[in-house]
């Protein structure tokens, strides 16, 4: 019972001088669903319309949902997250490619096309 979903797109970002690592998963896309009033069939559009909010959202709910997993506490405010996460230089190229790397892993899209 070893088996991860291949649905997994990790990331790490250095935000107020600590490495954070954060995997966009089912459960974080679930959190960030759930926070942001989105219904799934609706993700696309969200991240689209947004980016400037959805991704650093994406960000905060996938280190969450990490932290959550290794039974960690992550104590930043979202906002405050947010107002870090987008100060952070390459943080929006690593939470682009961790969702693209989730959604587009062969075998999480195999019989999809």
């Amino acid at each position: 019972m070893n088996n991860m979903n291949p649905f997994r797109g990790e990331f790490e970002l250095k935000i107020r001088n600590k490495k954070l690592k954060g995997a966009f998963t089912m459960n974080a896309m679930r959190l960030t669903l759930k926070s942001e009033g989105v219904k799934l069939d609706g993700f696309d559009k969200y991240l689209q319309e947004d980016p400037l909010t959805a991704l650093p959202t994406v960000a905060y709910f996938s280190i969450i949902s990490e932290c959550v997993r290794m039974d960690k506490e992550f104590k930043m405010k979202k906002e405050a997250f947010i107002a870090e996460f987008l100060e952070t230089a390459g943080a929006i190229e690593a939470v682009t490619d961790a969702i693209t790397k989730a959604m587009t892993d062969e075998e999480a899209t195999e019989g999809n096309d």
